[in-house]
């Protein structure tokens, strides 16, 4: 998987390039149609855990991601609906930020970008980027706002996969199921946390994995997976997959 996922023209904001750019609206979110593993921070572990299976992949680079599964390796995003909307409760801030993202321009430093193929740009309707004079308009301080939020959590969710990598508490895995009208499917190379291998955890770490509120996230990781067979479930007959 890629860092970017959906992301496909990345230039950074500037407020002479773009005084006069607009944005509208997504009237759908089929951008992300193809993403069928989403990064998500531990902040959202809950709601995901909720309503859709938690994994974890390696990134491109080989680090470790706690992932939202919506779809079947190379197939599509299951949790958008016909109208290419969202059929969940929840919507992980992955796609909610779309199509703003930071990018690293320096040693600690992030610069505002966009997706400049998003549909929603234009010069004539919707909200403005920047002000006259300039200023940030009201719809890039809240993207500030949530990419700050989720640059923040990014970091501590790193840190939560780094320990567990460290306690070496990770398995490979396979599920396999078959669906009431008969079809198989199989998910391969899936990292999840191995529960025998949990147990053996030195109490110390286990106490200090409480306090810090990790041991809640490996729990509602480990609970997720039940929803396994609701996104399999998910799954189109072959006659309808084509959107």
């Amino acid at each position: 998987m890629t860092a970017l996922l959906f992301y496909k023209n990345v230039v950074a904001l500037d407020r002479e390039l773009h005084k006069s750019l607009r944005i509208k609206p997504a009237e759908n979110l089929n951008f992300a149609e193809n993403a069928t593993a989403l990064p998500i921070v531990i902040g959202e572990f809950g709601d995901v855990a909720r309503q859709g299976p938690i994994a974890f992949l390696r990134s491109d680079d080989k680090v470790l991601l706690p992932v939202a599964l919506v779809g079947l390796p190379g197939g599509k995003n299951l949790y958008l609906n016909a109208e290419g909307k969202w059929n969940a409760p929840y919507i992980p801030a992955f796609i909610r930020r779309y199509p703003f993202v930071f990018a690293a321009t320096g040693e600690d430093q992030l610069t505002l970008c966009v997706d400049r193929d998003f549909e929603g740009f234009n010069e004539t309707e919707g909200d403005v980027l920047f002000e006259e004079g300039g200023e940030p308009g009201a719809l890039i301080k809240g993207a500030l706002d949530m990419l700050g939020e989720f640059q923040r959590q990014n970091a501590l969710t790193q840190s939560f996969a780094k320990r567990l990598e460290e306690a070496d508490v990770l398995m490979e895995a396979t599920a396999s199921a078959t669906l009431d009208d008969g079809r198989n499917f199989s998910l391969q190379g899936l990292l999840v946390v191995d529960e025998s291998k949990l147990r053996k955890i030195p109490e110390a770490t286990l106490t200090a994995w409480f306090a810090s509120g990790e041991l809640g996230l490996i729990y509602a990781h480990l609970l997720s997976l039940g929803n396994l067979l609701e996104l399999l479930r998910r799954q189109p007959a072959p006659a309808a997959q084509a959107r």
